[in-house]
């Protein structure tokens, strides 16, 4: 059995053209556990260019050096540029990316051959008979315009769906670098406190032993030493777990101890914000979540449509090329129909209807959600408001009182005690201040990460009570004696 040379050469020339398209197979293996787990320092260098060239729908570049503490600014890029996570959640972009270069190719020819060599009786002059054929099926060209378009609304969802999860990652970031600064500065208020505490229970107990002071006197003061360690354990411990949170969130490895600062703030008071309505107006328009699921519904109105334009017959044609065993050559084509007599798809459309019902109403519903979170964060904040309002009242009227008390205890008109008693009263209301403060912090950055803007709700300073300089130990809420 031989081919003419014209075939042999298209049949060579068909070969050459699909090996050299192919792509190649090279093994990729996971890396060794061991190797993963050996968590290093990221490179800062490398990070504090990319910081500065940060290029992010919602996220602005900063400036990054963490040799004077980690702002709440410069934990959410880190956190964007080097949260594990966030590495897998952005390789979903070439996923998307070959989805849409698959919907726009073509579908292949279909070459077919067939050679039949007679033998027997009466074939001595014959020649062998054969039959080529090459073929296409044009019924997927159809639907081609609506997967592109499928496809092209999903790359475009993926990658507003990547930046929203990118925003939210850099918010937790900043929350808990606001959270672990707050506690670290109420841990600061309670040794400073227990230090004070332990000096009194030393004094009292030479006051004891002398007989000027009462063994009653000196239990109530050991026991307020050991609820202050008691206190100071418990913010020590959620200290760490914060600490932990946010080493995870921006990259860092445990060793790395990089502060929280919250920087010092030039206002006392938090701007007003605007009301929830407009909040909510601003949400709708600018979350990048909201986008990302509108671009979702018009991929899924590009597969309702596909799922219409297949109800249409399956189509092919060719052409077909055959010599028969005398030598006799024909040439024609060849088309291959579908009848859609029982099967047009039916389920196809309903379940495609189905779901973009589902997705309206799961839009409807995010925004609903949406809503509900503004009105609930503005209105915490409205009542954090006033509760730092009537705490700072109470303070500013105790300050002057205890500072009094220190006068006298120094010259020797007021009992250590009872100017103890007035500190201990203080320590109870900066505490209580410094965790309302942290909540109003925290309930502001919420409400940015929901309205979707990073300028919707800045938070102006915590700034009056406590408050302490981002480059020093000292708060000047507490008394320095």
């Amino acid at each position: 059995m031989r081919l003419d040379p014209t075939w042999k050469l298209l049949t060579a020339a068909l070969g050459l053209t699909v090996l050299s398209a192919c792509a190649t197979y090279r093994p990729h293996p996971l890396p060794p556990p061991q190797e993963v787990a050996a968590q290093r320092m990221p490179d800062l260098e490398r990070l504090k260019v990319e910081a500065a060239r940060l290029h992010h729908p919602i996220l602005k570049p900063v400036t990054l050096d963490l040799s004077d503490g980690l702002t709440p600014d410069e934990a959410a890029v880190l956190a964007v540029l080097a949260n594990p996570d966030l590495k897998a959640v952005r390789d979903a972009h070439g996923e998307a990316a070959a989805q849409l270069i698959g919907a726009g190719v073509l579908p292949n020819p279909v070459f077919s051959g067939e050679v039949d060599h007679p033998y027997g009786a009466g074939s001595e002059s014959t020649v062998n008979a054969t039959n080529f054929s090459l073929e296409m099926d044009v019924g997927s060209l159809i639907g081609r315009a609506a997967r592109v378009a499928e496809a092209s609304a999903n790359l475009q969802a993926v990658d507003l769906g990547i930046a929203w999860q990118e925003w939210q990652v850099a918010q937790a970031a900043r929350l808990a670098t606001v959270r672990l600064a707050m506690l670290e500065r109420r841990l600061r208020l309670v040794k400073k406190e227990l230090a004070f505490e332990s000096e009194t229970v030393s004094v009292l107990e030479e006051a004891v032993d002398k007989g000027d002071a009462t063994v009653q006197d000196l239990g109530v003061h050991r026991s307020a030493v050991a609820s202050l360690t008691q206190l100071e354990g418990d913010l020590e411990s959620t200290a760490a777990e914060t600490r932990s949170s946010l080493d995870l969130l921006t990259g860092l490895p445990p060793d790395a101890d990089v502060a929280p600062v919250v920087p010092e703030q030039s206002g006392r008071s938090f701007p007003p914000l605007p009301t929830a309505q407009e909040l909510v107006d601003r949400a709708v328009t600018s979350r990048l979540d909201l986008k990302a699921f509108q671009l979702g519904y018009q991929a899924q109105e590009a597969r309702v449509h596909q799922a219409v334009l297949a109800q249409f017959p399956s189509l092919s044609i060719g052409i077909d090329k055959q010599r028969n065993e005398t030598a006799l050559h024909f040439l024609g084509g060849l088309l291959t129909l579908g009848i859609p007599i029982f099967d047009r798809n039916q389920g196809g459309i309903a379940l495609e209807r189905a779901t973009r019902t589902r997705l309206e109403h799961e839009y409807e519903a995010r925004i609903a959600r949406t809503r509900a979170d503004v009105a609930r964060l503005t209105n915490q904040d409205a009542l954090l408001d006033s509760q730092i309002a009537a705490g700072r009242r109470t303070l500013h009227s105790l300050v002057p009182l205890e500072a009094a008390e220190h006068r006298g205890v120094e010259s020797g008109d007021v009992d250590r005690l009872a100017w103890q008693e007035v500190r201990s009263t203080l320590l109870d209301l900066r505490l209580k201040l410094a965790t309302l403060l942290e909540a109003r912090l925290e309930t502001r950055i919420t409400l940015t990460t929901a309205v979707g803007v990073p300028d919707a709700v800045s938070p102006a300073a915590a700034g009056g009570e406590p408050a302490p300089s981002a480059s020093t130990n000292h708060d000047p809420a507490v008394p320095e004696h």
